[in-house]
């Protein structure tokens, strides 16, 4: 029987913002800011040509790493709870197809188990979510601009909504209005709007850095203009203008140095949950000998 395959291709290993990456044959691919996650069966590999930074997971070991991912142990901020919510929305949203109707019970069971390990482990862990950092950033009743409007921008948007005014900045204006999120902006504006921009910019739309220059310059950038980039190349990104205040995506990883120590016990406690996990799930699988997992 056919196993559960996950490759694994990080940051360091992804094709330019501006370039759509190419799903090989038979796989599914999950996106987030710092990685691409490609999901099939072992009988798949085959269709697969593997980057030299990809990272190849079989069955039991493929599980444990999508838990890991998902209690957001290998996340820049780690237990951050955003991706979790990302990978849901995407498994709900895929198409039925045999693949989803096979691994469903799964999936159902990883859920169960990467939410045992939160509440059991992971809580207590204060701001690990980059929806409440951006809120301490953000004053009362300033106007933040999203640029972007994907499950990101909508995770953040309830953790500032009470304190401030929020404007998305899409492509797609129609299908923004009809979200809960969007029908609460104070305005929605298509990215060819040539409107002026507000102090509190939130990037979170994959553009390419000369792109998102000339847009964001088009739109006054002064010194009284705060950018907060989320794009997974966000730390290469620099602007000429002298800015007040200009954070990418690790910078937010800091704010919580202070209970660094705390963390990493709380982290340590949450992967040995999951290798005792492992082991047991191991034990009770049949060993495939010259598999993938004796790569």
């Amino acid at each position: 029987m056919s196993e559960l395959l996950i490759v694994h291709r990080p940051y360091s290993a992804l094709s330019p913002l501006d370039q759509k990456p190419a799903v090989p044959a038979a796989f599914l691919m999950w996106e987030t800011c710092r990685r691409q996650i490609f999901f099939s069966e072992e009988s798949a590999a085959k269709y697969f040509s593997p980057h030299p930074e990809d990272q190849i997971f079989l069955g039991v070991d493929a599980e444990a790493f999508l838990i890991e991912v998902l209690c957001g142990l290998r996340s820049p901020l780690l237990g951050e709870t955003e991706v979790f919510g990302q990978f849901k929305s995407w498994w709900q949203n895929l198409p039925a197809q045999e693949f989803k109707k096979k691994y469903s019970p799964r999936v159902q069971q990883i859920y169960s188990m990467v939410k045992k390990i939160r509440e059991e482990i992971l809580c207590g862990l204060g701001s690990q979510s980059y929806g409440s950092l951006l809120r301490r950033k953000v004053q009362k009743d300033e106007t933040v601009d999203f640029i972007g409007a994907g499950q990101l921008v909508e995770e953040m948007i309830p953790w500032i909504q009470k304190k401030s005014k929020y404007r998305i900045w899409c492509r797609d204006l129609n299908k923004v209005s009809q979200t809960s999120f969007g029908q609460q902006a104070q305005e929605i504006l298509g990215l060819g709007d040539s409107k002026e921009l507000a102090s509190v910019v939130v990037i979170a739309a994959p553009l390419e850095h000369g792109i998102l220059t000339e847009w964001l310059q088009a739109r006054g950038l002064n010194v009284t203009t705060r950018i907060y980039d989320f794009r997974r190349d966000s730390q290469t990104f620099k602007v000429k203008e002298k800015l007040k205040e200009h954070l990418h995506l690790d910078h937010f990883v800091t704010e919580v140095e202070g209970h660094r120590e705390e963390i990493l016990n709380q982290v340590a406690r949450a992967r040995n949950r999951i290798e005792l996990w492992q082991e047991e799930a191991r034990s009770r699988a049949q060993v495939r000998p010259f598999g993938w997992d004796d790569l």
